[in-house]
């Protein structure tokens, strides 16, 4: 048998607000060699979708989704929610769904959140086509136990590094019920604390690899195919962000002339201080990351009373990544880039210099 996987007869749903992440995930996921691929622009798309998959598949022109990959940060039914959705909704087709989140802000409690609501695995921004495809295998071929617990349904969460000093403790064998199928078994014992369900490995049988020892690899001239692809998409990535660089200043501007909701407003900042966080690396822009991170934690306030201050320091970020892409200054800039930091830094101190002396 071949190491390599054929992903053909697997079907994927991409959940992505952004429809320029949206579609880039979607052309790697093709050139990997998945075929059939689903898309929904946030949870309660993904909801939709997933429920007429289960009542109507002739409809929804699938009979299964196998894995589910979703951002975690999206408008109106965010990622964690379908997340929480699918686990734990007596109207969840498949509470077992392998799914992948993803997220540019990869911070230790947004990583925590997500695996105590059930992640299979979590995906950080900036990724490769081959971090995706390298994740996208694990899942398949490496899949953790599901758990029942008193707080918790999920995969097991104790082969991650985050997980806290109480989950460590050992449960009794005899407190522990193990499910061997995905149906219910004739009875549950009412003295068990904990419930494993341990199921074959359907993904892997779908994928041609049930026989193989390790985790199979996918053909690097399609990898390599999948990352020129991104490469190829970086000039409507400099689009993209020319866009969300004029709708950052028509947001300073309102509330710099006290137009509009302060709150809402800050909210739409912070959003797209996100997106340039998680998308500036995948296109060869780190410092573009680096200058949305800043602002993303700068905007997290969205209650703050706005001053000129404010304004000046959210102005600096939108300066430097604008230079960034102006100038088409990729990796670490060389001394170009370091001034930005530099300059950025400055703004910084000054923007704190002068909170303290209002305070």
């Amino acid at each position: 048998m071949s190491d390599k996987a054929d992903l053909e007869r697997l079907s994927v749903l991409i959940v992505e607000d952004n429809s320029f992440i949206r579609d880039l995930l979607s052309d790697v996921m093709r050139t990997i060699g998945i075929g059939r691929i689903f898309t929904a622009e946030d949870g309660r798309d993904a909801i939709e979708l997933l429920q007429t998959v289960a009542t109507d598949p002739l409809k929804a022109g699938i009979s299964v989704i196998d894995i589910v990959i979703s951002d975690v940060y999206m408008p109106s039914l965010d990622g964690r929610m379908l997340l929480r959705w699918i686990r734990t909704s007596s109207k969840s087709p498949d509470r077992f769904v392998p799914t992948l989140m993803i997220s540019g802000a990869a911070d230790r409690d947004i990583v925590r959140n997500c695996r105590d609501l059930g992640a299979s695995e979590f995906l950080a921004k900036p990724f490769s086509a081959k971090i995706v495809a390298d994740k996208i295998l694990h899942t398949i071929m490496r899949p953790r136990k599901f758990i029942l617990g008193p707080t918790y349904f999920g995969p097991e969460r104790r082969r991650t590094e985050l997980f806290q000093d109480t989950e460590k403790r050992k449960v009794k064998k005899e407190d522990i019920q193990i499910i061997h199928s995905d149906k219910p078994p004739k009875s549950m014992r009412d003295d068990a604390q904990v419930i494993h369900f341990v199921f074959r490995n359907r993904l892997s049988d779908k994928i041609g690899a049930y026989n193989l020892k390790g985790v199979p690899e996918i053909d690097m001239s399609l990898i390599e195919q999948a990352e020129k692809k991104i490469e190829g998409m970086a000039g409507d990535y400099a689009d993209w962000v020319s866009k969300s660089i004029r709708q950052l200043s028509s947001s300073l501007k309102q509330l710099h002339d006290g137009e509009g909701d302060s709150k809402e407003i800050m909210e739409k900042l912070n959003i797209l201080a996100h997106e340039f966080r998680g998308q500036g690396g995948i296109f060869g822009y780190p410092l573009v990351t680096k200058f949305g991170k800043s602002l993303y934690d700068a905007t997290l306030d969205l209650n703050v009373k706005v001053t000129p201050n404010h304004i000046d320091f959210f102005k600096a970020h939108v300066d430097a990544i604008n230079a960034v892409m102006n100038a088409k200054i990729k990796g670490n800039g060389g001394d170009i880039g370091k001034s930005l930091l530099e300059g950025l830094e400055h703004a910084q101190a000054n923007f704190a210099e002068k909170s303290n002396v209002v305070e």
